[in-house]
């Protein structure tokens, strides 16, 4: 066993610029999902990333970087290791907007479309006539039309302070809050203007604390359930479960670092869908390495030879021994490939979570306790297994 944790170790990449030549070809066979978002500027797509990922706006803004003339690419939640990319078209609406080079760029590397548009926006031209053109170009690629701003129509009635009326299923059977007329005419607008070009309507309201709204994210929850019919399972899993738990509760450094879990161990999950037995040992365990240099980093704890050996002692002999039996497992089709990405994910997130909760107390001036992370360990094993089979 410490055979295995000290090459583990030996294993760690000395750079950024290292670990991604180290993980290029396991993106290059299953890439990370992309989302286009396509719509005016003011039509809510920040507030689209903001729902999706709980990512503060300012970081949002921060975060996004030129792509194309008239794109620009922000990945979540950092450029290393991504969970999801969204692509943000900004010409729309202006004179010389030209959507071939985007349709060029994003034909290929888009799995989603999420077309933004205000409910009560009458001046659509800009939007239906490029949009005509993706979609003639791929119309294999799903489109999600987001009709926003829903109470720019609805007047003093707060939709989100009853039962969303939108929803496919009501709890306790209570009846959904009626949709007012002028709401309901604009919707019948958008259906007719847009029909042919998108694939699922989702209405939503999203504001902010501040707005004064019943529920800031109305329609968040149908969106992300719209999105993740779409997602490669490893990416629809950790999405889903940052939507879960309240994140309300957390630090900026405690988001940033279970961000962080959520992104390695989807692309360890990924990595470890690999159907040829052995070989995804080594990628996943440096995508572990990095993602405990990662941690260490986000809580300013420098990784000495003492915080290596007690990270290595969360498991214990968990990892050989699932480990030899993961890829024993490989050797039946299909079995080993779900068992093999199931594995992967549960362990990297455990792990993760151990040393995030190790981290955490090193920074407060505390001596975490080693019987304690392996109990944790142990607890988020378990809860990492139920965040893969989570629906």
């Amino acid at each position: 066993m410490s055979s295995v944790w000290q090459r583990w170790r030996n294993k760690l990449p000395q750079s950024e610029s290292e670990y991604q030549q180290q993980i290029d070809p396991l993106r290059a066979a299953a890439p990370i999902p992309v989302l286009w978002l396509f719509g005016k500027t003011g039509s809510g797509k920040s507030s689209v990333i903001h729902s999706l990922t709980g990512a503060e706006q300012a970081t949002i803004g921060e975060g996004f970087r030129p792509e194309t003339k008239s794109s620009q690419r922000f990945d979540f939640p950092d450029p290393v290791e991504p969970l999801l990319t969204f692509l943000d078209t900004r010409g729309l609406g202006e004179a010389d907007y030209d959507p071939a080079a985007d349709i060029a760029k994003y034909s290929e590397s888009t799995q989603l479309m999420i077309v933004t548009v205000r409910v009560a926006d009458h001046a659509l031209a800009d939007i239906l006539q490029p949009l005509r053109q993706i979609r003639k170009s791929t119309p294999e690629r799903p489109v999600l039309l987001l009709l926003t701003c829903l109470h720019e129509a609805t007047g003093e009635i707060d939709l989100s302070e009853g039962v969303d009326p939108f929803a496919t299923e009501h709890p306790n059977h209570e009846s959904p809050s009626p949709i007012p007329d002028a709401l309901q005419t604009l919707i019948d607008r958008k259906t007719e203007q847009f029909a042919g070009l998108y694939d699922q309507m989702v209405p939503v309201d999203l504001t902010r604390l501040e707005d004064g709204f019943a529920d800031p994210d109305f329609g968040g929850p149908r969106l992300r359930q719209a999105i993740l019919q779409y997602l490669p399972h490893a990416y629809r899993q950790a999405l889903l479960s940052l939507g879960m738990e309240d994140q309300g509760h957390r630090s900026k450094r405690q988001r940033r670092a279970r961000w962080q879990v959520l992104a390695s161990s989807s692309l360890a999950a990924t990595a470890g869908a690999v159907p040829v037995p052995w070989v995804d040992i080594p990628v996943v365990l440096a995508i572990q390495s990095h993602l405990a240099m990662r941690l260490g980093k986000i809580y300013e704890q420098e990784l000495t030879a003492s915080h290596w050996a007690a990270l290595s002692s969360a498991a214990g002999s968990r990892i050989a021994t699932r480990m030899a039996l993961r890829e024993v497992l490989k050797l039946i089709p299909w079995v080993g490939m779900a068992a093999g990405a199931a594995s992967a994910f549960a362990f990297t997130y455990a792990l993760g979570m151990s040393w995030d909760w190790y981290f955490a107390n090193l920074r407060d001036g505390r001596t975490p306790s080693t019987d304690k992370l392996r109990e944790i360990f142990a607890d988020e094993l378990q809860r990492g297994h139920e965040l893969w089979t989570a629906k």
